[in-house]
């Protein structure tokens, strides 16, 4: 990849320290020669709920609900609570076979269009950190690329440290209200009104499912064969009037988001 491409957008971001302007040109610096097709900004704190400080390309209704249900979901959320890890995070990274499966990836990122993210995560003063996040449609970041953001981590930590001192320790991001934060989860909780049809047994074995687990954990959890568990998850979906694990994440969430 050229140096060429980053001079330009490094002196807009030097510029832009201490403006309105530093975040949108940070990422204009990270994203020079990095292929993405969406962006997303997020602020985390180890004891606050996340803030969504701006995006490119993604949806307002996607924004509500990560900050309605998803989040307690997020892989990076999690990480900074747990670890408080700043870095080039990829999501592959963060992402056990059960997380594929699960919430956050499965529902989130399927429902957002996104098949691979990767985070630059910057300390954003107190117990938050500024996540930067490249997010791609069709096709994964490459181990070069990932290198090559580690290689220029430096400059955008230092750019984004000159931004906070100049802009003093009362100044925040965003207007949102932040609250406490929940504790990132990995099972979900069926509401008691979610799919009436559905018999305690098929409840329990949907639970699984939005919680991730791969059919052959599911049987083994739950005492039945794996054929046992494919019959089941046809009748559910029969019950339900729908074709696919995506659409079983998209009610549980639209209920969720209604009961609000």
């Amino acid at each position: 990849m050229r140096m060429g491409n980053i001079w330009a957008p490094l002196a807009r971001a030097i510029a832009a320290t201490g403006t309105d302007r530093h975040v949108d040109c940070l990422i204009d610096l990270i994203g020079a020669d990095i292929a993405h097709d969406l962006v997303t900004v997020t602020r985390y704190s180890a004891t606050r709920t996340p803030e969504f400080v701006k995006h490119r390309g993604f949806s307002d209704e996607m924004v509500r609900r990560y900050l309605d249900n998803y989040y307690v979901f997020d892989p990076f959320y999690a990480s900074w609570r747990r670890e408080r890890r700043l870095g080039i995070m990829p999501l592959k990274g963060l992402a056990d076979e059960e997380a594929k499966r699960g919430q956050y990836i499965a529902g989130f990122l399927a429902q957002s269009e996104i098949c691979d993210e990767v985070g630059i995560m910057l300390s954003d003063g107190g117990d938050w950190c500024l996540g930067i996040f490249l997010d791609r449609s069709t096709v994964s970041f490459k181990d070069s690329e990932i290198a090559l953001l580690t290689e220029r981590l430096p400059v955008f930590r230092a750019l984004h440290a000159l931004d906070i001192k100049a802009r003093g320790s009362d100044f925040s991001r965003t207007s949102a209200p932040s609250g406490p934060g929940a504790s990132p989860q990995q099972e979900p909780r069926i509401p008691e009104g979610l799919w009436p049809e559905l018999s305690s047994r098929e409840r329990e074995l949907v639970q699984l499912i939005l919680a991730g687990h791969p059919t052959a954990n599911i049987a083994e959890r739950l005492g039945i064969t794996v054929g046992t568990v494919k019959n089941h998850r046809r009748r559910i979906y029969e019950k339900l009037d729908i074709t696919t694990e995506r659409e079983l994440f998209l009610q549980f969430f639209q209920h969720k988001s209604s009961a609000r």
